[in-house]
């Protein structure tokens, strides 16, 4: 099954999902803080989902281009949209290992809880393409899933907190623990989160500044930095 197939399968259980969550409330507070969204601002939200950033963005911004993997969540998205009575909400249907924008022509990138699905090299790719399609000055905000295999006292606590949850759910969540443990050790399955670390080297390396990296809650984290003016 494609990523596609599997994510069209998801879109109602995604976004009760993550409008249910409290987690997923506190990272989009936190996200909108840091991303500070101003009214003449060209806005795109990679991995967009249902909408549940975009829709946050679109009334404080001039556009949001909303781009995901399935066209089930981009539908989703639109009438979520014209429900809303939001004119300025696009969207798009895109890979984001193929995603393209052209240099210079937005203000601010944003992304949730969608990048750990990509593994480090194509994380490294498109931060470098976001630096590009930026206007000097413009953001780049990434909220997602950041830890690493426990070399850190905050990689630590993570890993402890979720195998105490799982293991409370009894022998179901007892074998998630195994099942975890071999996917994160072996580097396979569809999620391959990175260290705050790996994502603060990254923007770095794009050219960004004042690069910086904020905790939210559990293992969720915001790295964000700044297309320098020249």
């Amino acid at each position: 099954m494609s990523q596609e197939q599997k994510w069209n399968k998801r879109v109602d259980q995604w976004h009760s999902h993550v409008t249910s969550a409290e987690g997923f409330e506190n990272v989009l507070d936190s996200l909108m803080k840091v991303a500070s969204p101003q009214p003449a601002d060209v806005c795109v939200d990679l991995g967009a989902g249902t909408g549940f950033v975009t829709l946050a963005l679109a009334p404080q911004v001039a556009s949001v281009l909303a781009v995901d993997i399935s066209a089930g969540m981009t539908e989703s998205l639109a009438g979520r949209a014209e429900d809303a009575g939001l004119s300025n909400v696009s969207t798009e249907v895109a890979d984001l290992a193929n995603f393209q924008l052209p240099p210079g022509s937005v203000d601010l990138i944003v992304s949730s809880y969608v990048l750990h699905h990509l593994h480090d090299p194509d994380k490294k790719i498109l931060v470098g393409k976001a630096a590009s399609w930026l206007r000097p000055g413009g953001r780049l905000v990434i909220a997602d899933m950041m830890f690493g295999r426990g070399q850190s006292s905050r990689d630590r606590a993570i890993l402890r907190q979720k195998a105490v949850a799982l293991a409370a759910k009894g022998p179901g969540g007892l074998w998630r623990i195994g099942k975890n443990l071999v996917r994160y050790g072996f580097g396979v399955g569809g999620e391959h989160p990175a260290t705050p670390e790996f994502w603060q080297a990254a923007l770095d390396a794009a050219g960004f500044a004042d690069v910086a990296f904020q905790p939210v809650v559990a293992e969720a984290g915001i790295v964000n930095g700044v297309k320098p003016v020249r």
